[in-house]
């Protein structure tokens, strides 16, 4: 580990710093409800202005970044296609993309003026998947890389020549195309992607996951990447060098078994449906996290100072091997497989006869390994859950009625210091009831992490997408190890819910929710027609004590500050947590702005922050008045206030 640096900055007194006057919330007991209001008319969602007309926004993956650099979060949208540009002003056609910028609450449609979906051909409305903003070339603003996912080329659906691309912003939400480097030149079949200082230069990296060539196949499973970023906004590939690099474990047989089980598959490609990046062993620098679909083993990737180990089996990360998923004897494939070709074998003893049709096939030898008995998990969020100072895991999983007890569930690994520790959902307070449902199925695309009521633990959300009888689930954290199911009471039980997204959208103190519908497997009585985009707006935590802070990165550290540690200690408790850019699936990405609830807290008595620089330099600010948006420049003497002026 290298050194640490630290310094203690106390409040001065100059122009502009002065510390604000005391605005202290009685906090008391929460309200009954509901904590969430559906505002999505309200600010303009269901009707927003464009070139042509009106129309609705639609679209399955959103991004929030403050693009036009007002204090103000904006929005863009992506729906999840098949390659095809946008044609701007014609409302016979769907819109695969919207930029929306943040008019005091409002959404204002600038998708073609901002640039974001330029293309290289000069044509307009570029095909991209998912956006993360980061400022990539730090000078102040947030640029974006937008992702795109290949899709197979068919007469209808030519290859445009539309490639992940590098926008850099001029300050005011314009955007340009960089110039072309390897993360436009290849094109990978990416499903995630999370922004980074994994060498701790000062400029932003990019770790891009992916998944399959042939959807299903193992063995076609692709290299995820780590990207090195410089100046100008071109990326080099670092993968080999940095120690990342895997191989193939080959297709579904007996023979390849052992190259996935050996240490948790360290050594092989899996299919990768999301990434996160967090300092797990905190050492002061970016640790990676994948996530793999499949029933497959997720990774882990200890960063020792710029290179990476495999660290999964270790820290136990792979699967949920502690409570649950090893017992195949529920999977109905299995089931089948004894009431046919596995007649009479040992294993099948007991066994029931299987519910469904039996026309999937199940391998001995293969099925019935540790890699098959993994999660199908797409999305992880790393917080400090139960407030020990280290961060923990929550992830997203879909499982089925099918395979209850050989399929890994969503749930939290806790950070034990060195291991990940899963306990009984049921305990914990995280178990989903489907008592009275025959067929369900748990659809966890994404995870979320949040103190919605500033009581001073962070929250649990899941938005469940796609099948019949899911929706949103929030688990309040009760501060003692335990979650309670809210999101029925607390107005926000939004079906089949496609992404989610943070921001503090209308500047009131708290965490408001965006999401969309996903109609993937609608039948004819889905609630929308489209995959329309909805606004909750949070009710409750505007009323309560909170400390927001906004990190600029100087010198050695990324502008963003992208990888900071920030720990604020407050009524005799330290809570920490991280700044991050990318999470989970297709790149989930949050206002970049951190929120600490204080409880009865009056000010935070000393905040600390650990940059993402070489040194590891910590500095330290104290006595920050709780309900400020506090702005914290690394080097400065004094913080600054968003929302106040002497």
């Amino acid at each position: 580990m290298r050194g640490l640096l630290i310094f203690v900055l106390v409040l001065g007194a100059c122009a502009g710093n002065a510390r604000p006057p005391e605005d202290c919330e009685s906090s008391g007991a929460l309200p009954d409800g509901p904590w969430f209001v559906d505002a999505s008319e309200e600010i303009g969602l269901r009707d927003v202005a464009t070139d042509g007309g009106n129309r609705s926004v639609d679209g399955n993956r959103l991004g929030i970044a403050d693009l036009d650099s007002d204090g103000w979060p904006d929005l863009t949208v992506a729906r999840v296609g098949d390659g095809a540009r946008d044609s701007f002003g014609e409302l016979e056609t769907a819109r695969q993309h919207f930029v929306l910028r943040n008019d005091r609450g409002r959404v204002v449609d600038v998708t073609q003026s901002s640039g974001l979906s330029a293309t290289r051909d000069g044509a307009e409305g570029r095909a991209w998947n998912f956006a993360l903003f980061g400022d990539v070339d730090n000078d102040g603003d947030a640029d974006a890389i937008t992702v795109v996912h290949a899709h197979v080329v068919e007469d209808d659906r030519p290859d445009l020549g539309d490639r992940t691309e590098v926008l850099l912003n001029d300050g005011a939400g314009g955007f340009t195309l960089a110039e072309p480097s390897t993360l436009q030149e290849t094109w990978w079949n990416s499903t995630s992607a999370s922004l980074l200082d994994a060498d701790r230069d000062g400029w932003l990296d990019v770790f891009v996951g992916n998944q399959f060539g042939t959807f299903g196949n193992p063995a076609t499973s692709q290299q995820d990447r780590l990207l090195q970023g410089r100046a100008d906004g071109r990326f080099r590939d670092r993968t080999v060098e940095w120690g990342l690099e895997t191989v193939s474990g080959g297709g579904p047989s007996v023979a390849a078994a052992a190259n996935y089980v050996a240490d948790d598959g360290g050594n092989v490609h899996w299919a990768t449906f999301g990434t996160a990046v967090c300092d797990v062993d905190g050492d002061g620098d970016a640790d990676l996290l994948t996530q793999s679909y499949g029933r497959g083993l997720n990774q882990l990737w200890i960063n020792d100072g710029g290179t990476y180990t495999n660290a999964t089996a270790a820290w136990g990360w792979s699967r949920d091997a502690d409570v649950g998923g090893d017992d195949y004897s529920g999977d109905e494939r299995f089931r089948c497989w004894c009431a046919n070709a596995g007649a009479g074998d040992a294993s099948c003893a007991n066994i029931p006869a299987p519910r469904i049709g039996c026309s999937g096939a199940w391998t001995p030898g293969w099925d019935d390994q540790p890699h098959r008995l993994g999660g199908n998990t797409f999305s992880a969020t790393c917080a400090d859950f139960d407030g020990d100072g280290d961060l923990d895991v929550a992830t997203g999983e879909i499982r089925h009625w099918w395979t209850p007890t050989a399929s890994d569930p969503s749930t939290i690994a806790w950070n034990e210091g060195g291991r990940f520790e899963r306990r009984d959902r049921a305990e914990v307070g995280l178990e989903m009831d489907w008592t009275g449902i025959t067929d369900w199925n748990e659809g966890d695309l994404t995870v979320a992490a949040a103190d919605f009521d500033h009581d001073g633990h962070v929250d649990l959300l899941r938005p469940q997408s796609d099948y019949p009888d899911t929706r949103f689930r929030l688990f309040h954290n009760d501060g003692d190890g335990t979650f309670t199911e809210v999101a029925a009471a607390d107005g926000i039980d939004f079906t089949r819910a496609a992404s989610v997204a943070l921001a503090d959208w209308d500047r009131d103190g708290d965490t408001d929710v965006f999401t969309s519908f996903s109609r993937m497997r609608c039948d004819p009585e889905c609630a929308h027609a489209t995959p329309e985009v909805h606004y909750f707006r949070n009710e409750v935590g505007q009323d309560r004590n909170r400390l927001q802070v906004e990190l600029t990165g100087t010198g050695a550290a990324n502008r963003s500050a992208i990888g900071a540690r920030v720990s604020v200690t407050a009524g005799g408790r330290t809570q920490v947590a991280e700044l991050s850019a990318g999470e989970g699936h297709q790149g989930v990405q949050h206002e970049l702005m951190l929120t600490f609830g204080l409880g009865e807290a009056c000010s935070a008595e000393r905040v600390e922050v650990q940059w993402p620089d070489a040194d590891g330099t910590t500095e330290v600010w104290e006595d920050l008045p709780a309900n400020w948006r506090v702005r914290l420049t690394r080097g400065d003497e004094a913080p600054s206030w968003a929302d106040w002026t002497p």
